[in-house]
């Protein structure tokens, strides 16, 4: 994996599970890493769902190699929110692509 590529930086978060005031289970999202990336959006489709324009961007975050990440963790990059869907190892171990898909908003 080339240096030069992985030009932004993307922050990868973790759930984890409190309690509020009132001792009622909240989750609150926590930095598990904040990683140099390769940004690349897979397609962007536009759909009419219920009345209502829904858009689903599908990417791929391609980063160094990164013990941990998992379907439950979300990446932020350049003001989105993106839900992890799978994160398959490239190589031996040389880096990982993540394959998130960004929230509605």
């Amino acid at each position: 994996m080339r240096a030069g590529a992985l030009d932004r930086r993307i922050l990868i978060q973790r759930p984890e599970q409190t309690q509020d005031e009132h001792g009622q289970p909240v989750v609150v999202w926590t930095l598990f890493a904040d990683v140099a990336a390769e940004v690349r959006p897979l397609r962007g489709v536009e759909r009419f769902t219920a009345q209502q324009v829904a858009a689903d961007i599908d990417t791929v975050f391609r980063i160094r190699w990164l013990p941990g990440i998992s379907p439950v963790m979300r990446v932020l990059y350049d003001g989105r929110v993106y839900d992890i869907k799978a994160a398959p190892e490239i190589g031996r171990r040389d880096g990982l692509e993540i394959h998130a898909k960004a929230r509605a908003e």
